[in-house]
């Protein structure tokens, strides 16, 4: 009998890439979390066979339902960088879904973590700051648990990190990088290494997997977007962490933080092991060549 996973996230970029992954590679029933049972990730994965289960993340028995009987889960908290109390909403979150756990006596929880940038380096990144206090938490639960360290995706160059359009066939990356790489993985990788973890509890119990699918400049970066998407062009534009931080959008000073803890302290990202865990991880380049008329689609929208 296939083993019940759930889902949570689902809306977001790494949940449903999981819950996809989970469902094509076909030893497994998948439970998709949500609030909201009409999102169009939803519906997408619900026409691929993945069970939906609608509840309130604020309540603990409401977790309850989509857990029982379940063997495992995938857990992917969400940062709402409007709120002013978003890291303290986060981690109340992920401490109803642990505790919901518990209950439900989940044999494997597989966790989205991040590192805790205030407690190493005095840096509060929320979003990264509140996955490392679930993580802690998760801990004190004794709850089987494998923790992947989780970078930035490619896809993040779609939304986060979008260039930003000078002319018609020229952009700009606004980044705080300066000639440090940044580790960046396909987000559709994840949902491969979660199913290898999912499929290998003993090997990975306990363990934290930082993954990677590449190191680039964001000049490298820009390149492989320029070849790729030809005749747009892509340059880089870098600013200040100060800069940045300023530019007004709800996560921009959170994410200045993040690239300033990026900067500062020494990362802990593995391509080699991640690529042993999943052995056709994509690159950066084959994912621009693989994508193109969506990623163009995307930035001149």
């Amino acid at each position: 009998m296939a083993k019940v996973i759930t889902v949570f996230g689902a809306t977001g970029n790494q949940g449903k890439a999981v819950a996809m992954a989970l469902k094509h590679d076909g030893n497994f029933a998948v439970r998709a979390v949500t609030r909201d049972v009409y999102h169009p990730k939803i519906i997408e994965l619900k026409s691929n066979g993945v069970d939906v289960f609608q509840c309130d993340l604020d309540d603990v028995e409401s977790i309850r339902g989509p857990l029982n009987g379940a063997y495992g889960c995938f857990v992917v908290t969400y940062t709402d960088f409007a709120d002013p109390n978003a890291m303290e909403r986060e981690i109340q979150v992920g401490k109803n879904i642990a505790d919901a756990c518990v209950a439900a006596q989940i044999q494997h929880v597989v966790y989205s973590t991040q590192l805790h940038t205030a407690r190493i380096s005095g840096i509060t990144a929320r979003h990264m700051v509140a996955k490392a206090e679930i993580e802690d938490y998760l801990k004190e639960k004794n709850l089987t648990l494998t923790c992947l360290l989780v970078p930035c995706y490619y896809e993040h160059f779609l939304d986060f990190f979008k260039p930003q359009k000078v002319d018609t066939n020229t952009f700009e990356i606004v980044l705080p990088m300066g000639n440090t790489s940044l580790d960046l993985l396909h987000v559709g990788d994840m949902g491969h290494v979660v199913c290898a973890v999912l499929k290998d509890k003993n090997r990975y119990l306990s363990k934290t997997i930082s993954m990677s699918g590449c190191k680039l400049t964001i000049k490298e970066i820009a390149a492989f977007l320029s070849r790729g998407l030809a005749p747009l062009r892509f340059g880089y534009k870098q600013v200040t962490l100060n800069q940045y931080g300023q530019l007004g959008s709800p996560w921009s000073k959170d994410f200045a933080n993040m690239f300033d803890f990026i900067l500062r302290v020494d990362q802990k990202y593995n391509v080699i092991a991640t690529r042993e865990i999943h052995p056709t991880l994509k690159s950066f380049n084959e994912w621009v060549c693989q994508n193109e008329a969506e990623i163009r689609t995307a930035l001149c929208s």
